[in-house]
């Protein structure tokens, strides 16, 4: 077999294992928010929309949702986002939206929408 076509198909394969792996990671991390997580229910301040085109010319939307919670605790607050892709979300600025945050750390979050 040629060498560089074996290092090619390491290459992919190796991408693919990184890609697999990196989508188990997030898949265990939001099933650990939705079994462990504290549920906060965040404003949303913004709704961003952007129009473009995939490189097979197909165009597409995508909206940047941003909302923020303050922790009635400690006063400290936290800002969270999420992206939106083909679909407008049901939301608009000023509406209050549920997000799982873990209460250990509430960097780490998720906000379906």
């Amino acid at each position: 077999m040629d060498r560089t076509l074996l290092l090619d198909m390491l290459l992919v394969v190796g991408t693919l294992a990184l890609i697999i792996a990196f989508i188990a990671y997030q898949i265990q991390r939001i099933d650990w928010l939705k079994h462990h997580g504290r549920r906060i229910v965040a404003t949303i301040t913004s709704i961003r929309h952007e129009t473009g085109k995939t490189q097979a010319g197909f165009s597409r939307d995508n909206y940047y949702v941003t909302a923020k919670w303050t922790n009635p605790r400690t006063g400290k607050a936290y800002t969270f986002w999420t992206w939106i892709m083909n679909s407008h979300p049901d939301y608009a600025k000023g509406d209050l939206v549920p997000i799982l945050i873990d209460p250990n750390n509430p960097k780490r979050f998720t906000m379906n929408l």
